[in-house]
């Protein structure tokens, strides 16, 4: 009896302890503290849908009272609180000594600058060939005094010798002459609704929208001022992740509602050519398609996904980096002989629109290597960046050609990510379309709703509709709102929110509203300070115009960061599913919008302005302030000398009464 006491007590305290454990962890989770291994992806997708379900959209439309729902906060590229961690970097040194083999299109041939300087040279040539997406064999070796031309593969190794016992060698990337290729594609093969637009999307990790204005300023200037690119100042990420963030463009669906895929669910997993990807519907419909990422080891169909069984698309350009990266050590850093790694990527694209000069293509490529772990070695990029653009355009490649310049998110780790604005830029990636100029003034109607768009709130899973209307355009008009993706040629509704886009709270960057009191002192100091500015702006004027005095505040709301991205941390799983929630960041900046009416005159204005909360101070820009009120003949006295100040002068004198006859 003893015995079965005992027993009995310790099963109990045996039950007690593993349900005490299950609770810690639980917590532990939800508290963000460790990793949770999210194995259940339908049970995650329900509880995703149900936490947009019950965000707040409906609020945001209320307090936006027929405004933009959305409102982005304003990021100054320049903002202390990021620029402390700001470094400016040199361009990529490789050296003096140029490469004696060099790549145009589908050759591959010895340089005139070597064969002079160095005599006679002969190089051996072997085809390097695709075994599956982690390894690769060589093929077919080729000796020849000259060039060489790629036919088997795009991708040799080069081995050359001069009479002198002289070597060089390297692995070189081009675009081979594939008669199938050029057999299946073709304009004539398009659909008759297309838009007959090449598409390139050429992609940087890591940078958000103002982190490439910082780095590649010249790069930024030339795509806005040239080539009249029109960039998303409202595209918010969906996920953690380059894998959460190109998926959806890509396929128009999330991980979790695509067939599985993760390495570790070893013979459950598919490989991730089951998934419909974009590039699919392009090659079924006479284009040649292209896709490279330079950074094999972290790819992101590779990395956690179990990649691809067959070679995605035309031309594949992991084969290259698989053998390439085996070699790095032999060469400068970052460097592939006298070619900084980046230019490959530059070259290949550049090549694959020399080869295919007159074939509808579609090429996705994407760099990783300078942007994924560094916050500033990607500036060292931005003279070949502008360099290979302006060839691009010059050479005639961009004139039929949508160019899509992107970034998955912004930056992740350490340091920036721990600020406020640092988050906020991790949501806010670069994303800019560049058109043709004849598509502009043959679709008018969508333009104006690209333009529009870029100040509304868009996301991934917009970028795959408007992709398919290259191949199949459905018109401008208006987006419906009940559609988590809408084209970008037609218009994404003000009201729209981040629900609407399916976009996670802890996630969505929009700022969250919040009515305050009228007699809040901040509100009562902010609306004396936009008073202020308002005279300061018409200072040169008080001999004409009157020094006006707040008269009532009519209305206030603060914006803020939501409370879902100032306390996430990291995610909490290997797959970017579930979100660490422990963070505490610091709110360093609000935003007030107000209404006021001013004295004498009546002027009621709409104002929104930065409170910095650090130095306790606000900012306010003009074009932040909206006269709201009809001021007709008020300012009568510059009417004529300063028309920009008529919303904000009040005239001393009447106005003068016509002559009485």
């Amino acid at each position: 009896m003893p015995f079965a006491f005992h027993f009995r007590r310790l099963m109990y305290i045996f039950l007690l302890v593993g349900c005490m454990y299950i609770t810690f962890q639980i917590v532990r989770l939800q508290q963000g503290s460790g990793y949770f291994d999210d194995v259940d992806r339908s049970s995650r997708l329900k509880q995703i849908n149900l936490m947009l379900h019950s965000s707040s959209a409906q609020t945001w439309r209320k307090l936006s009272a027929g405004g933009q729902a959305c409102r982005h906060p304003q990021l100054e590229v320049h903002s202390p609180e990021i620029m402390k961690f700001i470094k400016s970097s040199p361009p990529i040194d490789c050296g003096d000594n140029l490469d004696w083999v060099r790549v145009n299109g589908s050759t591959v041939f010895i340089t005139d600058e070597a064969r002079s300087r160095l005599g006679n040279i002969q190089c051996a040539f072997t085809d390097i060939l695709r075994v599956n997406d982690h390894s690769t064999h060589d093929g077919v070796t080729t000796q020849t005094h000259t060039e060489y031309n790629l036919e088997e593969s795009d991708f040799v190794r080069v081995l050359c010798k001069t009479s002198k016992g002289e070597i060089w060698s390297n692995i070189m990337a081009g675009i081979r002459h594939d008669q199938d290729v050029l057999d299946r594609t073709g304009w004539d093969k398009l659909p008759r609704d297309a838009l007959r637009l090449d598409v390139l999307m050429f992609g940087f990790d890591s940078l958000s929208r103002n982190m490439f204005i910082r780095h590649l300023p010249r790069t930024y200037r030339y795509l806005r001022e040239t080539l009249q690119m029109i960039d998303l100042r409202g595209y918010n990420i969906v996920g953690d992740g380059t894998p959460q963030a190109i998926i959806p463009i890509l396929t128009g669906k999330t991980e979790l509602e695509l067939p599985e895929t993760r390495k570790r669910m070893g013979d459950k997993a598919s490989f991730v050519n089951i998934y419909p990807f974009v590039w699919k519907e392009f090659q079924d419909n006479g284009y040649v398609t292209g896709y490279l990422e330079d950074c094999p080891h972290i790819g992101t169909f590779t990395y956690r996904l179990k990649g691809f069984d067959s070679p995605p698309t035309d031309h594949y350009a992991r084969t290259y980096y698989i053998a390439s990266a085996q070699e790095y050590s032999h060469h400068k850093k970052y460097c592939m002989g006298s070619v900084p790694r980046h230019k490959v990527v530059m070259n290949y694209v550049h090549d694959f629109f020399k080869v295919y000069r007159e074939k509808p293509k579609f090429m996705f490529s994407f760099h990783a290597e300078l942007s994924h772990d560094s916050h500033n070695l990607i500036g060292g990029v931005d003279t070949d960046m502008l360099e290979w653009l302006q060839t691009m355009n010059e050479e005639g490649h961009l004139n039929n050609t949508l160019l899509i310049i992107m970034s998955d998110h912004g930056p992740r780790f350490a340091d920036i990510r721990n600020t406020q604005q640092g988050k906020q830029e991790e949501r806010l990636p670069m994303f800019g379309f560049v058109f043709p100029p004849w598509f502009q003034r043959a679709y008018p109607h969508a333009m104006v709703n690209f333009r529009r768009n870029s100040q509304r709130l868009t996301a991934p899973f917009d970028i795959n509709p408007t992709l398919k209307n290259v191949l199949h355009y459905q018109g401008s008009g208006k987006g419906n709102i009940r559609d988590r993706a809408i084209s970008l040629f037609k218009q994404v509704p003000l009201e729209r929110t981040c629900p609407d886009a399916h976009i996670e709270p802890h996630w969505c960057a929009c700022l969250d509203w919040q009515e305050v009191n009228l007699q809040d002192s901040l509100v009562v100091r902010g609306a004396k300070a936009f008073v202020d500015f308002v005279n300061n702006l018409t200072e040169s004027q008080r001999d004409v115009c009157a020094d006006l005095h707040l008269e009532r505040i009519q209305w206030a709301a603060k914006l803020i960061p939501s409370e879902g991205l100032l306390r996430f941390q990291k995610n909490a799983d290997i797959d970017g599913f579930v979100a660490d929630m422990s963070a505490h960041t610091v709110v360093t900046q609000e935003v007030y919008q107000l209404k006021v009416s001013t004295m004498p005159g009546g002027g009621l204005f709409e104002v929104s302005m930065k409170y910095d909360v650090k130095d306790d101070s606000f900012t306010i820009r003009i074009s932040d302030i909206s006269r709201i009120n009809r001021y007709g003949s008020a300012a009568h006295c510059i009417e004529h000398s300063q028309h920009h100040l008529l919303p904000y002068c009040f005239c001393k004198a009447p106005l003068p009464q016509p002559p009485k006859e």
